[in-house]
């Protein structure tokens, strides 16, 4: 991957249209306190835009996240849980990202509106992720560039990431993903949107008032570790209270090992703060199963 020096890949993803509204400010939670100048931005995106946005990869075949070889298709619909209906063919959900949940309707609406004034006057072109699921939704890499416009496509995901209206999901190849963190990386050090400190702690309470109904619920959150203990199984990594009780986190070997290689071994976990992506449990917060891949790592922030 090959990135200008000063322009990091997290400034460019929403600058290619000027219909889309995904400006700072335009996405954030109701409990962000402050809003983003956009002079800067806008000077970086044109920059970007100038060199093209290409993004290269030591393959000669495209990455997934990348827009070439990407098929048009026309967007008809998006239903409130995300999912993309266009005028032929299957249905798409947006791989690599968590969007709100039935449990979260304000935000779940405002996903969808913004979603569609970006996408309306916009050339949007598609890679399937993988087959389509028992309800024949297809996962999907999602691309757009406004008509008339001479610069490169850019991803979708990465954009709705870096804006903070949603939060990524560990389910890309290795190269994608590590660039869709990188927009992550940007909003959560503007705590926009999602990364809003009330926020996180307005969907705690949330979660916990009635865990039932937010079983197995994708959730990604910010965290400080409290400690850490060995058991003959599992590694526990125990989570600072921020609500009555503090939630606990079970490594498994694997797990373990992955932090090691990373050079992040547990023990050194206490005291910092991590990004973790889990399923909620039974009893909510309190117990969590952490997703497949790079589901625990040490904010950067």
């Amino acid at each position: 991957m090959v990135i200008p020096a000063g322009l990091e890949p997290a400034t460019y993803s929403l600058g290619n249209c000027r219909s889309i509204q995904l400006s700072y400010g335009t996405v954030s939670s109701p409990y962000q306190i402050s809003k983003t100048d956009g002079t800067t931005l806008l000077r970086r995106l044109i920059a970007f835009a100038a060199l093209g946005l290409i993004t290269t990869s030591a393959s000669a075949q495209p990455l997934l996240c990348e827009a070439e070889g990407a098929a048009p298709v026309e967007i008809t619909r998006i239903e409130p849980d995300g999912t993309l209906v266009p005028r032929q063919g299957p249905s798409l959900r947006m791989v690599g990202i968590v969007w709100p949940d039935a449990l979260e309707p304000a935000t779940r609406e405002k996903a969808r509106t913004t979603l569609l004034g970006a996408i309306k006057e916009d050339i949007i072109t598609i890679k399937p992720a993988g087959p389509a699921d028992r309800w024949g939704i297809v996962p999907a890499h999602v691309f757009l560039r406004e008509k008339g416009s001479e610069a490169a496509p850019f991803w979708l995901q990465a954009g709705l990431v870096e804006q903070g209206l949603v939060p990524a999901w560990p389910e890309l190849p290795d190269l994608c993903w590590k660039t869709l963190i990188s927009h992550e990386r940007a909003a959560r050090s503007a705590r926009r949107g999602y990364w809003a400190p009330r926020a996180q702690a307005y969907r705690h309470r949330v979660i916990q008032a009635a865990p039932q109904d937010h079983l197995a619920r994708r959730m990604v959150a910010r965290w400080r570790v409290f400690s850490t203990r060995k058991s003959q199984v599992l590694t526990y990594v125990n989570i600072t209270p921020s609500f009555r009780v503090g939630p606990s986190i079970g490594l498994t070997a694997r797990q373990v090992d992955m932090l090691n290689r990373q050079g992040n071994p547990p023990e050194t976990l206490a005291g910092r703060k991590i990004i973790v992506r889990f399923l909620s449990g039974p009893a909510g917060l309190l117990r969590v199963r952490l997703a497949q891949g790079d589901a625990l790592i040490p904010d950067e922030d």
